[in-house]
């Protein structure tokens, strides 16, 4: 399979493109912005990785890794929109760099790489959205990335049935709390949660079973049930 991952440089995106390049057969573009770590990332899984090194929070990053993804793969399999980060800030406290970068990698850079890469896609190739299952309560301690989580949550469901008609199908994943430094970046030292590689097993099980929806652990289905009951209008 050709397979694309985007934040590959650590966490969730980093174990996914570990457990697909050990498949025979498959080829990872992995694409962040540490070239560092990507370079790291090369030495240790071989040929089957290559990478782009692009910030997704601008159009310039987008359209970098469409082109490199165009120059080496014919066809795209599977196509996993990864990337993502959060602040623990109010959202007054956040400046305006802040929400519009945000917004950009988390919502608007998932959305413009499936389309851009969508005539490279084929009938059974996979899309998998990594969201979060913070979109079914209020995130009060993340608002901006619980907002923009949410954004892509409602686009991606109108999207299903847009990319049935190419005959791709759309997975969405919504983990709880994972080992990774999302939270250490966003703010906060958090050592708890899931392992990463648990994490992106869970993933890559259910672009196998061309599953609709992942929750990560699987009990936090519930959230999607009882959530809207948690959050505050007063």
């Amino acid at each position: 399979m050709n397979c694309i991952v985007t934040g590959a440089s650590s966490g969730i995106g980093m174990e996914l493109s570990r457990l697909l390049c050990r498949e025979k057969g498959n080829r990872v573009i992995g694409v962040a912005r540490n070239e560092e770590r990507l370079k790291a990332l090369r030495e240790e899984l071989g040929e089957c990785f290559t990478f782009v090194v692009a910030d997704l929070s601008t159009v310039d990053g987008i359209e970098k890794t469409v082109k490199s993804v165009y120059s080496v793969f014919s066809n795209v399999d599977v196509l996993v929109n990864n990337a993502g980060f959060g602040l623990y800030k109010n959202v007054l406290s956040h400046s305006d760099e802040e929400i519009i970068s945000m917004t950009m990698t988390n919502f608007v850079s998932p959305i413009l790489l499936t389309k851009k890469l969508l005539p490279l896609m084929h009938k059974d190739s996979v899309v998998a959205m990594v969201i979060t299952a913070g979109v079914h309560v209020l995130m009060k301690n993340l608002p901006i990335y619980g907002a923009t989580k949410s954004a892509l949550n409602y686009v991606a469901e109108a999207l299903r049935d847009e990319l049935r008609e190419y005959g791709v199908h759309l997975l969405l994943v919504y983990p709880g709390l994972i080992k990774t430094e999302f939270h250490l970046r966003a703010g906060k030292n958090i050592e708890s949660g899931l392992d990463a590689e648990k994490a992106a097993k869970a993933i890559i099980n259910g672009i196998r079973k061309r599953r609709k929806r992942v929750y990560i652990p699987s009990y936090l289905t519930l959230a999607r049930i009882l959530g809207p009951h948690l959050i505050p209008f007063d």
